[in-house]
């Protein structure tokens, strides 16, 4: 009876590899023949030696790294066209625990959004307060819904775009309660 397990077993394992191996020179790969007719991909340099030996059928996937002197956008996250505010221009210290702490600013300078997560009876709001030559101070605020109250279960990303009387420049943004 092991026996006639441990033979279906193998059995089993030489058909998956079998019908693997066969998917691999399907229509969407190219032959071994149209591979070999193939220009050389370099003809300005050396070629490096490849350390993993090449299977005849298989396509070894390659990664083209962006051209020198260009730098890659996201495609998720921050939207092109913002600016990442660096940590130490902000100071969350007046903050409590979970309130929204990240920060964008426009190409211009005059716009900072504030990112959060809003969901269920959870709302965030947001203003400029002072501003001076030295500080723009952001008031935040976060209100729940009431002991007992039945809230939806869902949260989404916001963005709440304060426009300053100046550009952020070099000035530290405040976070505070508010």
């Amino acid at each position: 009876m092991r026996n006639a397990v441990k033979l279906l077993g193998t059995g089993l394992l030489l058909v998956t590899l079998t019908a693997c191996g066969s998917s691999s020179t399907g229509a969407g790969a190219p032959s071994a023949s149209s591979a070999s007719s193939a220009p050389p991909a370099s003809s300005t340099g050396p070629e490096t030696p490849t350390t993993a030996p090449t299977v005849p059928g298989t396509v070894t996937p390659t990664f083209d790294p962006p051209p020198p002197g260009t730098v890659g956008r996201p495609t998720q996250g921050i939207a092109p066209g913002d600016d990442v505010i660096a940590e130490t221009q902000v100071d969350a210290r007046g903050l409590p625990e979970g309130y929204p702490r990240t920060l964008t600013r426009s190409l211009d300078g005059k716009t900072v959004v504030l990112g959060a997560e809003e969901g269920g009876c959870r709302r965030v709001s947001a203003r400029v307060g002072d501003q001076n030559a030295a500080q723009v101070v952001v008031l935040i605020t976060v209100t729940s819904g009431t002991k007992g109250q039945m809230c939806p279960d869902y949260i989404k990303e916001i963005s709440i775009p304060l426009t300053l009387a100046a550009p952020l420049g070099t000035r530290t943004v405040v976070l505070r309660q508010g």
